[in-house]
């Protein structure tokens, strides 16, 4: 079938695609070019739809999306009464943070719970004054094994301490919370057990 050379014009076999020189090969470049343009427009259209959407979104009257606030921690509870600690083989207290209130009289029983040898996994408590560094107070005391592992220099920022215990030993301490609110951290001063994680806090309300 011969090709139109009029530009513009249709070929016959093929309708709807403008003829070029009489040349089939130009022919189907023009072709690709066109289904080319066509893509590109309906392309074009949708991106217009999809942007239009956004703004009448955005300007609708409905009611405004809000975060959803996080939960509250649970709050603690202030303690009336004595207290059980205990601290294990893996270097862990079994409670971490507990509350008091301010200027009542605090007990709390300290257990070794662990199996190993006091000379490689001995336990001890001690409550220190709000404030004080745990890893630089236990830092400090690691040179003191016959003072329980408590700095001598730093003993005005000790609450109370019980000895270092070997496995199966227990002691209670008691002693008056302070009178000022705040936190109030406890250790295990052994050495490496507070930078182990050995440590918790005695929240006073």
């Amino acid at each position: 079938q011969p090709v139109s050379a009029l530009s513009g014009r249709e070929t016959k076999n093929n309708p709807g695609v403008p003829a070029c020189c009489g040349a089939p090969d130009l022919q189907i470049k023009h072709f690709h070019k066109h289904i080319q343009m066509k893509t590109i427009r309906a392309i074009l259209a949708s991106l217009s739809l999809a942007a239009a959407a956004v703004f009448l979104t955005g300007c609708s009257d409905g009611p405004a999306t809000t975060a959803t606030a996080a939960p509250k921690a649970p709050e603690i509870k202030v303690i009336d009464g004595p207290i059980t600690i205990t601290g294990d083989d893996l270097m862990k207290f079994n409670v971490t943070e507990f509350a008091v209130k301010a200027g009542s009289e605090v007990k709390i029983i300290f257990k070794h719970i662990g199996k190993m040898p006091k000379e490689a996994m001995g336990h001890n408590l001690v409550v220190l004054e709000k404030g004080m560094n745990p890893i630089e107070f236990a830092g400090a005391s690691v040179r003191f094994p016959r003072d329980e592992y408590i700095s001598p220099d730093l003993k005005d920022s000790v609450i109370a301490f019980t000895r270092v215990l070997g496995p199966g030993e227990e002691q209670t301490i008691t002693f008056t919370a302070p009178s000022e609110a705040g936190d109030y951290p406890f250790v295990c001063s052994f050495p490496g057990h507070t930078p182990a994680g050995m440590r918790g806090v005695m929240k006073v309300k």
